[in-house]
């Protein structure tokens, strides 16, 4: 999710709504930083001494901050994929 999210804000809820397994929502917020931070830095985005919080989450630079597209609008009952039956 590191290298594929758009935004690290996005890591931050998932891992806040998601984590921990069987006890999901039960972390707080500074261990939910924590924890986004690790990650960040284990995939080579941030560096061990940055500090995450409420202010500097937002300005991280995700590696595929400007990769994200919007998918192509789709009508029901149209295959999702072309050539997908």
């Amino acid at each position: 999710m590191a290298l594929h999210s758009p935004y690290a804000v996005t890591m931050w809820d998932y891992i806040r709504r998601a984590m921990p397994l069987n006890s999901e929502g039960t972390l707080k917020p500074d261990e939910v930083y924590a924890l986004t931070a690790f990650l960040l830095y284990k995939n080579g985005v941030i560096k061990e001494d940055d500090v995450l919080d409420a202010e500097t989450l937002p300005k991280v630079k995700m590696p595929n901050q400007n990769g994200a597209g919007m998918p192509p609008e789709w009508k029901h009952g149209a295959p999702r994929l072309q050539g997908y039956p």
